[in-house]
């Protein structure tokens, strides 16, 4: 090779490698509904009354219990967690809870899955908003993150949720439901810094709840985001991470009028590197749409525009759901009171489903609106990620608001003139 030929590919190496950018990823994770929301999943505790361990499918001896527990005073429930490849309850860890009835409990976690509770370290003293960390099996450094609250439901709804989870675990026997935990999953870690002098955020979101970050393009998979700005983590993220890319090389971002790719990104989230790039970015999270010419078809096979299931109303709100979404049905009472609202017009839009599936829905819960089967011309729109979503249309197009709980879109279509 001549000289010349050398000294240009040492230049243009040294080029490309000075246009890399390197970030150390800060230990902030929060849920994608915004710290300050009232929105939380509930862990039901059992009885610790027999040397096993049920879940809804399976039975599991106990190998040890923590020295000088009062069995008698002691609970368990279950965290999903991924990353315990080896675990006895698949895709869950074991958690015991000491004293459970009172304000101050201790917390066992089997946090290799191998049911022995006198290997897992310390217990820890619980405390309202707890934050836990739990450990992959294959990186110490790679952690998924719970925060544990006391549950507070309502004395009117106890009944029904113990009636509710009796029919899933039917080997187990439950504790009062004012003594279960509630919990937010802190699946997204979020990371504020600067390009240029200009501030920015990145968001992982850790889709496969193991505690690694790993490149691929599966759509259920783990994601990444990068935004202008520094975000407010006390306030919804739903509307943001739908725009969020698999974590990839394709993995395209428009940052101040340039743009980045994802070079790397460590397993545990730490370090992330991203190159600038002339490719053009899959979606541009600023780019505003004109949504009334978008077509749809409707279960029955007519083709509509958003503009069409518009008619006279002012505004049109899409459910976003599933016929195996939980949320989404515990929340379509509120969705049939603002389908009676004379300002708007309703449209669901069914994602992982069938045209058969959908059909013995409709004929269920008794569904007025028009639906559909999501598309690809829909998804690559929209961008939902997260069940149910809703989102709010103005008759010129403009998309007013998304979020996931219905009560606040209620609120908000109260307050519209």
């Amino acid at each position: 090779m001549k000289k010349s030929q050398l000294f240009f590919i040492l230049i243009f190496t040294h080029f490309l490698n000075a246009q890399d950018i390197n970030f150390d990823i800060q230990n902030l994770y929060v849920t994608p509904f915004g710290m300050t929301s009232d929105l939380v999943g509930f862990s039901p505790l059992f009885e610790l009354d027999s040397d096993s361990i049920h879940n809804k499918v399976q039975s599991k001896k106990i190998q040890k219990l923590p020295k000088n527990l009062n069995v008698s005073k002691t609970a368990y429930c279950f965290f999903y967690f991924t990353g315990i490849t080896s675990s006895l309850f698949e895709n869950e860890l074991t958690v015991l809870i000491e004293n459970y009835s009172t304000d101050n409990p201790s917390i066992f976690i089997d946090r290799n899955g191998n049911l022995d509770f006198t290997d897992d370290g310390i217990p820890i003293s619980f405390e309202n908003n707890l934050t836990i960390a739990l450990e992959n099996g294959s990186s110490s450094l790679a952690n998924y993150h719970y925060m544990l609250s006391k549950s507070q439901i309502s004395p009117e709804y106890q009944g029904r949720l113990k009636q509710k989870y009796e029919k899933k675990f039917q080997k187990s026997n439950l504790v009062l439901a004012k003594h279960w935990l509630a919990f937010k999953r802190l699946s997204v870690r979020v990371s504020k810094h600067y390009i240029d002098n200009k501030p920015i955020t990145i968001l992982l979101i850790d889709n496969s709840a193991d505690g690694i970050f790993s490149f691929q393009t599966d759509e259920l998979g783990d994601r990444i985001l990068v935004l202008e700005g520094h975000i407010d983590t006390d306030k919804t993220l739903v509307s943001m991470l739908r725009f969020a890319e698999p974590i990839s090389h394709n993995a395209i971002f428009k940052i101040y009028n340039k743009k980045y790719h994802i070079k790397n990104v460590t397993s545990n989230g730490n370090k992330i590197t991203l190159s600038k790039t002339y490719k053009k970015p899959s979606y541009d999270f600023k780019k505003i749409k004109d949504l009334t010419s978008l077509s749809i078809t409707l279960l029955d096979g007519t083709l509509v525009s958003l503009k069409d299931l518009m008619k006279t109303k002012k505004y049109l709100l899409i459910d976003v759901g599933g016929t195996w979404c939980k949320g989404c049905i515990s929340q379509e009472p509120i969705i049939k009171n603002i389908y009676n609202n004379s300002k708007v017009e309703v449209l669901g839009v069914f994602k992982h489903d069938t045209h058969k599936s959908v059909k013995n829905y409709l004929n269920n819960h008794k569904l007025k609106w028009p639906v559909a089967l999501t598309n690809d011309n829909f998804d690559d729109i929209f961008r939902i990620n997260t069940f149910p979503t809703y989102i709010l249309i103005s008759n010129d197009g403009k998309v007013i608001l998304i979020d996931i709980d219905a009560k606040k879109i209620e609120r908000y279509i109260n307050k519209l003139s």
